[in-house]
C-alpha cells in the first residue's frame, strides 16, 4: 500500500491559510454569507460535526463579545451603534473557525509539516498542552462534583477557579518542558 501523498497535506494547509486571510479582510456581510455558503458547499464532508463544534467552541464567546462590545459603543456614543459591523465580526468567526475546523479532519499536520522541523515540535507541544488541559478539567470537574451533594453551578466552578488556574500553570509548564525533553531526545 502506498503511503499518501505530503503534499495533498501541503496545498491543503496553504488553501487553509490563504482561506483564512482573504475571509479575515472581507467585511461585507453579503459577502461573507456567500463565502460562507461556497464554503460549507465545498467542504460538506462533516458539515454537520464542523458546524456543531462552531456552535458549542466559537458562537457563545462571539457573541458575547460583540453583545458586550456594541453595549460599549452604545454607552460610549449615547447611541445605538450600526448592528452590520457586530454581525459582520460574528459571521466571519464562524467562518474561520468552520474552514479550520474543516481544514483540521482534511489536513495531516505532522505529515504536512515534517520538513519543518520548528513547526513540528511547536504543534507536538500544543498538542501535548490541549490533552493535559482536558485531563485537568475533567479532574477538577470530578473533584468538584465529589465535594459538592448537589451538581457544581457557575459560581461554584469560578470559586474554584483560582486553584484551577494556579494549577494550570504549574501542570502547563511540566508538561512542556516534559515534551520538550522527550522531543529532543529523539533527536528532533
Amino acid at each position: 500500500m502506498r503511503s499518501p501523498d505530503p503534499r495533498r497535506d501541503r496545498i491543503l494547509l496553504g488553501g487553509w491559510l490563504l482561506a483564512v486571510f482573504l475571509a479575515s479582510a472581507v467585511t461585507d456581510l453579503l459577502v461573507l454569507t456567500a463565502a460562507l455558503a461556497a464554503s460549507m458547499l465545498l467542504l460538506r464532508r462533516g458539515l454537520v460535526r464542523n458546524m456543531r463544534r462552531v456552535a458549542l467552541s466559537v458562537v457563545p464567546v462571539t457573541a458575547l463579545l460583540s453583545l458586550l462590545s456594541f453595549a460599549v459603543s452604545w454607552i460610549a456614543r449615547g447611541a445605538i451603534p450600526d448592528v452590520a459591523p457586530f454581525a459582520a465580526l460574528g459571521l466571519r468567526a464562524v467562518m474561520i473557525s468552520f474552514l479550520t475546523f474543516s481544514a483540521l479532519d482534511r489536513v495531516n499536520l505532522f505529515r504536512a509539516l515534517a520538513p519543518w522541523p520548528t513547526p513540528t515540535r511547536l504543534l507536538v507541544v500544543t498538542l501535548a498542552q490541549i490533552h493535559a488541559l482536558r485531563l485537568l478539567l475533567t479532574e477538577s470537574l470530578l473533584g468538584l462534583k465529589s465535594r459538592l451533594v448537589r451538581k457544581p453551578g457557575t459560581i461554584d466552578v469560578v470559586r474554584g477557579a483560582g486553584g484551577i488556574t494556579g494549577a494550570l500553570f504549574s501542570l502547563s509548564a511540566r508538561n512542556a518542558r516534559d515534551v520538550s525533553d522527550a522531543m529532543r531526545s529523539r533527536g528532533f
